[in-house]
């Protein structure tokens, strides 16, 4: 059998089953995810894996990805034990690590991303949306009439829809170090473009049968969340969750099925106990649930550190200082 490849960097779950990639199954948590509020904030560092879990879900709920389910979800705990609203739904997902922090511009990159988004979301779901009301909402000239008009419509065709929001902090964060906090707050508070689109979230979900059932939303950092709050109060903050601490990241016993999978396969030449011995002063002891025992290791630099040692690295410890300063950041909600 064809050794399986490192997904160091990739973020798109089909992909990596397909390509016959590592994964380390965590889809037993999509059970506990539908155990929590409709509309969710979660916070994880950076590198942890936040991207291909909005991926995933994408794969999961997509209404238009129900023949897909078999090849991706096979040899999952979910394939084996899906939940009863498995492709169900149309999938909305924003990342806005993709809008341009520039603050001279980010009015419109934000206008134009969004824009894109819907567009694209109107072109995958031709079953729902025909040709007439699809060029009338990409025809809309601002981001709220398209999304009041997509959701008016879902909503009275009882149409349902998984909005997911990776990255939601992104270019905020980086334009308050770079800009300082009044081009932060411009954007935040008050009438703030970036406010006014999660108060317009907030308006969504309050109407009857409304269209946008779920809300999934992922960051690295509370902080634009608490400033943008009172426009939108109803997501529940689970980064907390005693549940859901393994959410993210590798448990010890998940990185050591890894390493010896790597041995047995002899594609690293250290002993696992080896690796684990150097891999724990570095790469593990996060927490996220305070009355929880099970310490996590990053994801990425795990992944980071086997495709190293599959390459013959023979003195891990230079690899470790290479990376050392994204794994001793403290991380505190």
């Amino acid at each position: 059998m064809q050794v399986k490849k490192i997904p160091y960097g990739d973020s798109d779950y089909g992909k990596i089953i397909e390509q016959n990639k590592f994964y380390v199954d965590k889809t037993r948590f999509i059970h506990e995810l539908e155990s929590l509020p409709d509309y969710v904030f979660l916070i994880r560092p950076r590198r942890f894996g936040k991207s291909l879990w909005i991926n995933l879900l994408q794969y999961y709920y997509d209404c238009n990805r129900k023949d897909q389910f078999d090849t991706l979800f096979k040899d999952t705990f979910i394939g084996q034990n899906p939940t009863p609203i498995k492709n169900r739904y149309m999938t909305l997902a924003f990342n806005f690590a993709m809008v341009d922090p520039k603050n001279d511009g980010i009015q419109d990159a934000l206008q134009r991303y969004i824009d894109n988004i819907i567009d694209d979301f109107l072109n995958r779901y031709p079953q729902h949306f025909d040709n007439q009301l699809s060029s009338e909402i990409k025809s809309l000239p601002f981001i709220d009439q398209k999304l009041q008009k997509l959701f008016l419509y879902c909503a009275r065709k009882q149409l349902k829809v998984y909005m997911f929001i990776d990255e939601y902090d992104n270019f905020t964060n980086t334009i308050l170090t770079t800009s300082g906090t009044k081009k932060y707050l411009e954007l935040t508070q008050g009438e703030g473009a970036f406010r006014y689109f999660f108060n317009l979230l907030k308006g969504l979900t309050s109407m009857p049968d409304s269209g946008l059932d779920k809300l999934f939303i992922t960051g690295v950092s509370p902080v634009t969340m608490d400033d943008v709050t009172s426009g939108f109060n109803i997501g529940t903050n689970v980064s907390l969750d005693t549940n859901i601490n393994e959410f993210m990241g590798f448990t010890e016993s998940e990185t050591m099925a890894m390493l010896r999978y790597y041995y047995q396969a002899k594609k690293i030449s250290l002993s696992p106990d080896y690796c684990m011995d150097i891999m724990k002063q570095w790469y593990n002891n996060y927490c996220f649930a305070p009355d929880t025992q099970t310490v996590l290791f990053n994801t990425d630099m795990v992944l980071y550190f086997v495709q190293q040692a599959m390459k013959g690295t023979k003195f891990p410890k230079k690899l470790i200082d290479q990376n050392v300063r994204f794994t001793t950041i403290n991380f505190a909600i």
